[in-house]
C-alpha cells in the first residue's frame, strides 16, 4: 500500500444525481481518512462538463480518476482522458461508483456501489486493461467514445428524445416515460451496417455494437460480449415487431438470444453504418448524432478498476 502515497485520486461527480446529496459527504469523509494519497472531489456544473473535468484530471498527472454518478457520468470521463494530450501509457487507471438510473456497465463488470471495495480496488491496484469503442461521425468527424455500447435505432431515438427534453421529473422516470413513447412512436428506419466479413441491410428496430452486455437498463442484449477480446458483439433486431420485442423481454433480461429470423448476432471490430433515413446513433445512452458512421475498437485501450470478468 505503500505505492498510494503521493498518489492523486479525482472523483468527477454528478451533481444533478439526487441520490448523491445525502451520501456524498460521508463518501468524501471515508475516502479521504482512508486513502493515503490525496483525494480531490470535482462536481459537474454543466452538460458535458465532466469530459472537461477529466480531461484536465488527465493532463494535471492524476493517477486515478472515478467516475461517481451513471453511465453517462462515465462515458464522459472516458471521453475526456482519451481525449487528453497524454499518451495511452500516461492515462489514469479509471474507476466508477455506480449511482446513475440504469449502471448497466457496472452490470457487466460487477462493480458495486460500495467504497470500501472501491478503496481495496484502488490500494491492491486491481485493473483490468478493457477495450473500448470509437464512434466517427463521417459527416462532421466528430469522434466519440464509449465504453459499453453503441445503438441505433429505437434506442438512439429516445436517447435524442432525453436530450431535447427539459424534465423536473427524475431521470429515472424521465427515462421511462420516454421509452414507453418510443415503443408507441418509433418508425423503423432503413439502415446497412457493414463490417470486413459480413453486411446487413434492412428495416431496423434496434442495433447494439457491444463492448458490454446490458443497455436500456439491465436488457442483457450481448450475452457473448466481453470487455478485453477485442471483438464488438453486433446485435441486430431488423423487422422485430414492437410486440415481439416485448414478449422476449423477460429471456433478453436473462441473456437468452431471441431466436427469431428478424434476430442477427455477429462479430466485428469495425462497422460501417448508413442509413438513407435520418437515424441517429447513441453511445452508453448519450446521443452522438445522424449517420454515416464508422465504429471501430480500440483493444485494451484504458485500465479499468475491476475484479476479472467470469462468463
Amino acid at each position: 500500500m505503500r505505492y498510494l502515497l503521493g498518489m492523486k485520486i479525482v472523483f468527477v461527480v454528478n451533481n444533478k444525481n439526487n441520490r448523491l446529496v445525502k451520501v456524498l459527504p460521508k463518501l468524501q469523509q471515508t475516502c479521504q481518512q482512508r486513502i493515503l494519497g490525496s483525494v480531490q472531489f470535482n462536481t459537474t456544473l454543466k452538460k458535458k462538463h465532466a469530459i472537461e473535468l477529466a480531461q484536465e484530471a488527465t493532463e494535471m498527472g492524476c493517477d486515478f480518476l472515478i467516475a461517481v454518478g451513471g453511465d453517462g457520468t462515465l462515458n464522459e470521463v472516458v471521453n475526456g482522458v482519451l481525449q487528453s494530450k497524454l499518451t495511452p501509457n500516461k492515462y489514469p487507471t479509471i474507476g466508477l461508483l455506480p449511482y446513475g438510473s440504469a449502471n448497466d456497465f457496472a452490470r457487466t463488470t460487477g462493480i458495486t456501489n460500495s467504497t470500501e471495495e472501491l478503496i481495496q480496488l484502488i490500494k491492491s491496484n486491481t485493473f483490468q486493461k478493457i477495450d473500448v469503442g470509437k464512434i466517427i461521425i463521417q459527416r462532421t468527424q466528430e469522434i466519440r467514445f464509449f465504453i459499453n455500447i453503441a445503438g441505433v435505432g429505437l434506442g438512439s431515438e429516445v436517447a435524442q428524445n432525453l436530450e431535447r427534453t427539459s424534465s423536473v421529473l427524475s431521470p429515472g422516470l424521465n427515462y421511462f416515460i420516454q421509452i414507453i413513447k418510443g415503443f408507441l412512436g418509433y418508425e423503423k428506419k432503413e439502415v446497412q451496417c457493414t463490417s470486413s466479413r459480413w453486411q446487413w441491410t434492412g428495416k431496423l428496430l434496434q442495433m447494439a455494437v457491444a463492448n458490454g452486455r446490458y443497455f436500456g437498463k439491465a436488457i442483457c442484449i450481448a450475452p457473448d460480449a466481453h470487455l478485453t477480446d477485442g471483438q464488438f458483439q453486433v446485435v441486430i433486431f431488423g423487422d422485430l415487431s414492437i410486440w415481439d420485442y416485448l414478449k422476449n423481454l423477460g429471456n433478453l433480461k436473462k441473456g437468452v438470444k431471441i431466436s427469431l429470423p428478424q434476430a442477427n448476432y455477429y462479430e466485428a471490430n469495425e462497422v460501417v453504418l448508413e442509413s438513407n433515413d435520418p437515424c441517429g446513433i447513441e453511445a452508453d445512452g448519450e446521443f452522438v448524432d445522424l449517420l454515416p458512421a464508422t465504429v471501430s475498437l480500440l483493444p485494451k485501450a484504458i485500465c479499468f478498476l475491476m475484479l476479472p470478468v467470469v462468463k
